[in-house]
């Protein structure tokens, strides 16, 4: 599985990437727009309640069976949200925005997970076979320990593949030129976060 961090970074991204972003917002609006990004962390974080509910993790031939990593796991909270969103009046642009960020946020954690290529994954559940890619391109998270120093070399290597992409897609967006000015920082962007991605790949399953 990927850490909280790698999920978070991911649903910024998705954010980032798909909103407008405009300067001299309204307080209450730049308010509301933070709290819906907590709550697409909220939700690309959340198929990892499993370690808070064991009884959501099923036993069949010997592969532990994680309910909420599947496509229908992964897909309740968006699509409560959804709901949520439609009952309370938003619609138009703003829903179809909300609606395809809540989507991405939810998969995100599948391919976060399955780009590990550590656990298994029974992605078409209640279908109980699972899926495993034979390698990795992003790390595990590593136990959370003080002494652990797995856990901040593989933070670090998550941070180095993320960061980057991010900054790399966001100039990459807002700058419609080809070549645009920024052209130098968007390919130093990919290029470190290549550097950290098959860093990662390296490392034992």
């Amino acid at each position: 599985m990927s850490s909280f961090i790698g999920h978070s970074l991911a649903s910024l991204t998705i954010y980032l990437t798909t909103t407008e972003i405009q300067l001299n917002r309204q307080p209450q609006l730049v308010k509301h727009n933070l709290l819906w990004l907590m709550w697409l962390v909220v939700i690309a974080s959340a198929p990892d309640i499993d370690y808070l509910i064991p009884n959501l993790i099923l036993q069949d031939a010997g592969h532990r069976i994680r309910t909420t990593h599947s496509f229908i796991g992964v897909s309740i909270v968006p699509a409560c949200t959804i709901l949520a969103l439609w009952l309370s009046g938003d619609r138009g642009k703003d829903f179809r925005l909300h609606a395809g960020q809540s989507i991405l946020a939810g998969l995100s954690h599948l391919l976060l997970d399955l780009l590990t290529g550590v656990l298994p994954l029974a992605l078409l559940y209640p279908y109980l076979k699972v899926f495993r890619l034979s390698f990795g391109l992003l790390p595990s998270a590593g136990k959370i320990q003080l002494t652990n120093y797995l856990f901040y070399r593989n933070i670090l290597i998550e941070l180095g593949i993320f960061v980057p992409l991010l900054i790399s897609s966001i100039l990459m967006i807002r700058d419609s030129a080809l070549f645009g000015k920024y052209r130098y920082i968007i390919i130093s962007g990919f290029l470190v976060s290549t550097y950290f991605i098959i860093w990662a790949s390296t490392l034992s399953r």
